[in-house]
C-alpha cells in the first residue's frame, strides 16, 4: 500500500463528513430562500415622515406616501405610529393589504 493510499484511507471518513456537511448547508440555504419567497407579508401605507397613515388611497391621494412591508409575525404599528423597521422593498411573495388600523402582529391573510 502506497503512502497516498494510506492517507486517502485514513482521511476518507473526514472527506465524506465534509461533503455531507456541505450538502446539508446547501439544502438549508435553499429551504430558507423558498420559505422567505413564499412568506406572507403585510403591507401598510406610510407618509414621507415615516408615520403610518390610513391605507385607503395610499399612493393616489397623498403625494409622497408609499407602501412598506412587514413579515408575518412582525409588529405593525397603528395609524400614527412610527414605521421604523419596515421594509420598503416589495416582497418576492404575496403582500397582503388590509392590516387593521389599530396595529398588531402581521399575520398571514391579515
Amino acid at each position: 500500500m502506497t503512502s497516498w493510499e494510506r492517507i486517502r484511507e485514513a482521511g476518507g471518513g473526514f472527506v465524506v463528513t465534509v461533503w455531507v456537511g456541505l450538502g446539508a448547508i446547501v439544502v438549508l440555504f435553499v429551504v430558507s430562500a423558498v420559505l422567505q419567497r413564499d412568506a406572507d407579508t403585510s403591507e401598510v401605507c406610510v407618509s414621507t415622515a415615516a408615520v403610518r397613515v390610513p391605507d385607503t388611497g395610499c399612493t393616489g391621494h397623498r403625494p409622497g406616501d408609499t407602501w412598506v412591508y412587514y413579515r408575518a409575525g412582525s409588529f405593525v404599528p397603528a395609524v400614527g405610529g412610527s414605521t421604523a423597521g419596515a421594509s420598503s422593498a416589495a416582497p418576492a411573495g404575496i403582500a397582503v393589504p388590509g392590516t387593521p388600523e389599530a396595529g398588531g402582529l402581521a399575520t398571514p391573510g391579515s
